[in-house]
């Protein structure tokens, strides 16, 4: 599987207002960062997927909100897509570190108003869309892994909206055995990522591979990541490269 097409954003990186190509800015700030650390990042690069994403649509608690994006993270997902339907993301404006651990920082979130510009988002990537919902024809099992795609969960009380639901490529469920019918979305959220992201890794581990970021997105994000790391990355980055 070939992961979407349309992932790799332009290899330059805005900082404090001025452009610069990504490779000079790693270039650039290395020296001021631990070799450890540095290490670090590309070890976290190698491995990030970019035929995963995570979408979710009106969460509304806070908690539930970061554990997502932690959840994520921590699987190697990058992307994790929010239709924002009547609710914003619910990510406070400083998010609590011992939910987060600062994931937020590590990923991208990409806020969107409503479902349909969440699902033009995924099949601009040519990921398919698979809503999670209780009657689903699918189990988390036999979830397709040899194209890319987004797993797509509803908001805490509700669920996915009909309309999501019909609009999606397929739905699956999370089989249960005991008298609890559902849970928590954060939960299910890890649940269903580490299944399809352990079937996924294991799929290029088959190629020789750990994770599939096409080249331009990584040299962008480990740009982007060395900046954040980086106090007075931008003086820095003017003194060198202007």
């Amino acid at each position: 599987m070939q992961p979407p097409a349309a992932a790799s954003p332009a290899a330059d990186l805005v900082v404090d207002g001025r452009a610069y190509p990504a490779p000079a800015v790693v270039e650039a700030l290395t020296p001021h960062l631990l070799p450890a650390r540095i290490e670090r990042m590309r070890q976290v690069l190698d491995a990030r997927l970019a035929s995963v994403a995570l979408g979710v649509e009106d969460l509304h608690h806070g908690h539930n909100g970061a554990a997502c994006l932690r959840t994520a993270e921590a699987f190697g997902v990058q992307d994790v897509v929010a239709a924002e339907v009547r609710n914003a993301y619910p990510l406070p404006a400083r998010p609590n570190r011992k939910v987060t651990m600062a994931a937020h920082a590590w990923l991208d979130l990409h806020r969107l108003p409503d479902a349909d510009a969440l699902l033009t988002w995924a099949r601009a990537r040519d990921m398919r869309v698979f809503g999670a919902g209780p009657r689903g024809a699918l189990t988390l099992e036999t979830l397709p892994i040899d194209t890319p795609l987004l797993v797509l969960f509803g908001n805490e009380a509700e669920g996915l909206l009909p309309t999501t639901l019909d609009a999606c490529d397929d739905v699956f469920r999370i089989p249960m055995f005991g008298f609890t019918e559902s849970f928590n979305v954060s939960v299910s959220v890890g649940v269903a990522l580490a299944d399809v992201t352990r079937r996924r890794r294991a799929a290029l581990a088959a190629e020789g591979r750990a994770g599939d970021l096409p080249p331009a997105r990584r040299d962008a994000l480990l740009a982007r990541w060395c900046v954040a790391d980086v106090r007075g990355a931008g003086a820095i980055l003017r003194r060198k490269l202007d």
